[in-house]
């Protein structure tokens, strides 16, 4: 249900963008979600392929570009990319302590990898003469 809600999000804000210019169809959505926004890529596209029916929106595109996430450590200074755990399965890593690559310290600030935007529009406009 998380995917519907962000996909519904998605096609209202294509959707309210299409209304300031003169679309004829929205051929592409181009979005960057974040790695901890808990998103899956493949439930996300389905479901704004049902969100867009009826709309300037249906059969258009949805380009996702995953963003990694980000952590900076309050005990070393490390800041860059947080590691996933190898040992964890990808269903439980998500939810583990996010360690410092470089101290192992559990004292980390999530600071990238919570986007979720819109970057651009790709439409089709009316030309009136």
């Amino acid at each position: 249900m998380h995917e519907f809600s962000a996909a519904c999000a998605i096609v209202d804000a294509a959707l309210q963008a299409a209304e300031s210019y003169n679309i004829k169809r929205i051929t592409a959505v181009n979005v960057e979600v974040g790695e901890f926004t808990f998103l899956i890529p493949e439930q996300l596209q389905f479901n704004f392929e049902i969100a867009s029916k009826e709309t300037l929106a249906e059969d258009a595109t949805l380009n996702i570009r995953l963003m990694r996430g980000r952590i900076k450590c309050d005990d070393c200074g490390y800041e860059g990319e947080a590691q996933d755990e190898e040992e964890l399965p990808p269903e439980i890593a998500v939810f583990a302590t996010l360690k410092c690559p470089s101290c192992q310290s559990s004292a980390t600030t999530i600071t990238g990898g919570k986007e979720f935007v819109i970057s651009n529009i790709e439409a089709e406009t009316s030309t009136t003469t």
